[in-house]
């Protein structure tokens, strides 16, 4: 066991509470502003994969928005047909970077990507061997539902209970 003090323990000092910096939601929409227009990279050497598969998930999602004002403005004259869809794509691609790299998000997938690697990942084997029983079980269990279906769509024409030719489709009485 651990040694038992006899002293009395004082109250340990309260620690001052934190503001947001910026005073709230405007100097929230002020910062990211602020960080939409900067080029300074926040901890780029941190959650690299966890920033670089959420950066290509919202391209692909710019990727089609940016078709979708293409298809719309086929019946634009040339310039105006690519120079729209350009532009709007050139600040999409603007706006996912910044975002990847504004603060708060970036902690996040920080944060993200570090728990990811904490998990224990089942290995090749063990997930095939895996597949391999709930696919069989699934199959075996099917079987077993049309067997038992099976017999009692027998049993009951035999008792007359059922009364259908079954010429049309399932349960109908043509």
């Amino acid at each position: 066991m651990g040694k038992v003090k006899d002293e009395v323990s004082g109250q340990k000092p309260t620690k001052p509470v934190k503001g947001k910096p910026g005073g709230g939601s405007v100097g929230a929409l002020a910062q990211f502003v602020a960080n939409f227009f900067s080029t300074t990279l926040y901890k780029p050497m941190q959650g690299r994969h966890a920033r670089l598969y959420t950066a290509i998930g919202l391209g692909m999602i710019a990727a089609g928005a940016v078709w979708q004002i293409y298809e719309r403005s086929l019946d634009l004259e040339a310039a105006a047909r690519f120079a729209i869809p350009g532009a709007v794509a050139g600040l999409l691609a603007w706006a996912i970077f910044r975002v990847v790299h504004y603060p708060q998000f970036a902690e996040f997938l920080i944060a993200t990507e570090a728990e990811m690697n904490k998990v224990s990942w089942t290995s090749r084997d063990d997930l095939y061997r895996s597949t391999i029983v709930v696919l069989a079980t699934v199959l075996l269990l099917a079987l077993y539902l049309f067997v038992v279906d099976w017999f009692w769509l027998f049993l009951l024409r035999m008792l007359g209970v059922l009364q259908f030719s079954g010429g049309g489709g399932f349960g109908s009485t043509s």
